[in-house]
């Protein structure tokens, strides 16, 4: 914000300086902007060695040189024209591209891949009775399970050039509060092989899950862990979800352009309640009912699960095993 308080004041300052005359003119003054914006991205390239800011840099010094001869700092040389200038500018590109293609391996600038994954960690020992998760994630693989000794051992990894990431734990008396964030940012699509998020919970406390995924392929297997309830809303993602074995619980899915798969252990049983639009790929081991479906098994089972599924435009499959 102050950057672009200084630099709006600079931009006016030259403005002014033109319509005064101590600049020669209105479009030197444009020139004189624009070469203060090329040459400020082309100096990117010492952060990162890509095509586009050695184009930049190269058009900002042109830009740069074209002034001065204008301000007859250089002798000697006639200036460019706004077309010649343009064609300058495509040239400038191209032979970034070439530059860049040439000597990227030859530069340490270039190597980014380590120096730009970032993963996050949280290991807690089992210190809560209870335990809520909240989960907001784009375009990332997701993956909760029961898998470890400890209370929590969570990781998010993802690239910090196309995502933005956070992963925070807090405790309040027996309840413990785990925050996992994995979200891609504006322009990026199709990368999830570089975004995951695991999420390892011990099977005793008693869990709460609210998540938001978006654009991403999930895995939340219950099965071992003391489910109470569970309410996620998905859009364009694949959802595949594994009930508790252990108590009954409650699973809200508001979902939208998904595909649902649950895959229920035969112990477990369904009960599911469904609006608005649905395609079911199986009715295995269902019966129909007022408002949905209940699985064969309800009178038998161990425990139920009641799944509410709110749907546009989404499928369902289920799976027993």
């Amino acid at each position: 914000m102050k950057f672009g308080a200084l630099f709006a004041i600079f931009l006016g300052i030259l403005i002014i300086l033109s319509v005064t005359h101590i600049i020669p003119s209105f479009a030197f003054t444009i020139e004189i902007f624009f070469a203060i914006v090329f040459l400020y991205q082309g100096f990117k390239i010492f952060r990162r060695f890509k095509a586009e800011y050695m184009g930049s840099l190269i058009f900002g010094a042109i830009l740069v040189t074209d002034l001065l001869i204008w301000w007859n700092v250089i002798r000697g040389f006639r200036g460019w024209g706004f077309w010649e200038l343009i064609v300058a500018m495509i040239g400038s590109y191209i032979v970034g591209w070439g530059i860049v293609t040439l000597f990227k391996k030859s530069f340490k600038l270039g190597k980014t891949q380590s120096s730009t994954r970032q993963v996050l960690n949280i290991s807690r020992p089992k210190e809560f009775d209870e335990l809520e998760i909240e989960l907001e994630a784009n375009l990332t693989k997701v993956l909760m399970m029961d898998n470890t000794s400890n209370g929590i051992d969570a990781n998010v990894s993802f690239d910090k050039l196309s995502f933005n990431g956070d992963l925070k734990y807090d405790m309040d008396k027996a309840r413990g509060v785990l925050k996992a964030k994995c979200k891609a940012k504006s322009g990026v699509s199709s990368v999830m092989s570089k975004s995951r998020m695991n999420l390892e919970i011990n099977a005793e406390p008693i869990l709460r899950v609210e998540a938001t995924l978006d654009g991403a392929d999930t895995v939340l297997d219950f099965s071992s862990l003391n489910l109470d309830r569970a309410t996620i809303k998905t859009s364009l993602s694949r959802l595949s979800i594994i009930p508790s074995e252990r108590r009954d619980s409650i699973i809200d899915i508001d979902c939208e352009v998904t595909s649902l798969n649950i895959r229920a252990p035969k112990d477990v049983g369904l009960s599911i309640v469904h609006e608005g639009e649905l395609n079911w790929s199986n009715f295995n081991n269902l019966m129909e009912r007022e408002k949905g479906y209940v699985s064969t098994n309800i009178d038998r089972a161990v425990t139920t699960c009641q799944i509410n599924v709110k749907s546009d435009m989404s499928k369902i499959s289920i799976d027993w095993i």
